[in-house]
């Protein structure tokens, strides 16, 4: 017999049921929503999660925040724990994934939907042929504002730590001139920039009126390839994400006299919306490959 004060040592079976519900809390980021999602008690979710990370010794999501997000731990169990959700699923459907069948809606910000996507996409159907993906790109603020009602899936940015959905990379913000131009010096500063809302935009101009730099919009696109051409061209100076900057321009910083621009992280986000199997095999394909190459 263990002596009295002897800790009852853990458990190295992984509780299916407690996954769910991890699962459940990250997608919906809610405990009192994920709690009418699964049919039960807040307080006997709370409890749950509290038995899962007391199994495993780690604390997987973090409390007290307006929206619930998972740990570092908690986003490195994430795949593994719907790898074992979705065999425990398949076992007791009897169902070969090959077989599943749908649509999935994804929408993305252009850099993904143009240079990256479209090849995975193509890898995923051919694992998965009876599913049918359909991709638009967009402003990351308006697709998640439909995620459920026109979307599916999401890839956005937003300010690091954000919550807005499952963290994929990071990347700084960066001041963009063509190779050789002195656009930069001009005053008022023009500048190639998104629509007004876009989130580029607004730290931009945010970060020159605090500099105290008059500016002024010299040229307006959607799309980042306008933008590029404009900013190649010499007529303004551009913002842009530095993983992603064609290598044609030239970054520009404080020895050119332009202020610091905060740090963006991209992210996946998610309808949750039980049983749709197409779009949990989209989702868990994405972040296996996104995180791995880390663009």
């Amino acid at each position: 017999m263990p002596r009295p004060n002897t800790p009852a040592p853990r458990s190295h079976t992984a509780d299916i049921d407690l996954l769910r519900v991890f699962d459940t809390l990250v997608r919906i980021g809610s405990f009192t929503t994920a709690a009418k999602a699964l049919s039960r008690t807040q307080s006997a979710v709370s409890m749950q999660m509290r038995r899962l990370e007391e199994q495993l010794g780690v604390q997987l999501v973090e409390r007290g925040s307006r929206k619930l997000v998972p740990t570092a731990e908690g986003l490195q169990l994430l795949p593994l724990a719907r790898q074992m959700l979705r065999l425990n699923d398949q076992l007791f459907r009897d169902v070969d994934a090959q077989e599943v069948s749908g649509s999935v809606r994804l929408g993305s910000i252009e850099h993904y939907a143009t240079r990256v996507l479209p090849a995975l996409i193509a890898e995923f159907c051919r694992l998965h042929p009876r599913i049918h993906v359909e991709l638009q790109h967009g402003v990351s603020s308006l697709m998640h504002a439909e995620l459920g009602a026109r979307y599916d899936l999401v890839i956005g940015i937003g300010p690091v730590g954000s919550g807005e959905g499952l963290p994929l990379s990071k990347s700084r913000i960066v001041w963009a001139a063509a190779p050789g131009s002195s656009t930069h010096l001009q005053r008022p500063l023009p500048l190639a920039l998104n629509p007004e809302g876009a989130m580029l935009r607004d730290w931009a101009t945010h970060a020159l009126d605090r500099a105290g730099i008059a500016w002024r919009i010299a040229y307006t696109s959607t799309t980042v390839t306008g933008l590029e051409a404009a900013v190649r061209a010499g007529i303004a100076v551009g913002v842009f994400r530095e993983a992603t900057i064609s290598k044609r321009l030239r970054i520009l910083g404080a020895k050119e006299g332009l202020p610091a621009l905060p740090e963006s992280e991209a992210w996946l986000a998610t309808a949750p919306l039980p049983g749709r199997k197409a779009t949990e095999l989209l989702e868990a394909f994405l972040i296996h490959r996104l995180r791995k190459s880390r663009r």
